[in-house]
């Protein structure tokens, strides 16, 4: 028993950096991705709206599954600052690409509350997310 609480106690340290980190990482993305969309989420989940909460949700699962592999399989800190910045960046383009180049009219119907459009744009970042996390174990 001492020796599984003298591992315990000696990994609990790198859990709260890992932790802490990937939250700081994850909050960062949430607020680039809220700001680059043109329409404002968080708003629109404040009023009830399904559509804004299925795509952030969507699309924070596919940001956040990739984090999730990296930090299961990164050699430190940095390196899966590094993995997670690219997880961002794919699932920033991801909606650009469906809003700017597919759907151009996505946005005012997310804001219109169109359920189908935020599945959609959040279903497709979960799907990047999860060919992403496949795609960075070494």
């Amino acid at each position: 028993m001492d020796g599984t609480i003298g591992y315990f106690t000696g990994v609990l340290p790198h859990f709260f950096a890992y932790f802490g980190a990937a939250l700081l990482l994850a909050g960062i993305f949430l607020a680039i991705y809220v700001r680059l969309t043109p329409h404002r989420e968080l708003e629109l989940i404040g009023q009830g709206n399904n559509a804004a909460a299925l795509q952030l949700t969507g699309t924070f699962l596919g940001f956040a599954l990739p984090v999730a592999m990296v930090i299961a399989n990164s050699v430190s800190i940095p390196d899966m600052l590094l993995w997670g910045a690219v997880a961002a960046i794919v699932q920033l383009l991801v909606f650009v690409v469906i809003a700017r180049l597919l759907f151009r009219g996505i946005s005012s119907r997310i804001e219109e509350g169109c359920t189908s459009s935020g599945i959609f744009v959040g279903g497709i970042g979960v799907g990047i997310g999860v060919l992403q996390a496949a795609c960075m174990v070494p």
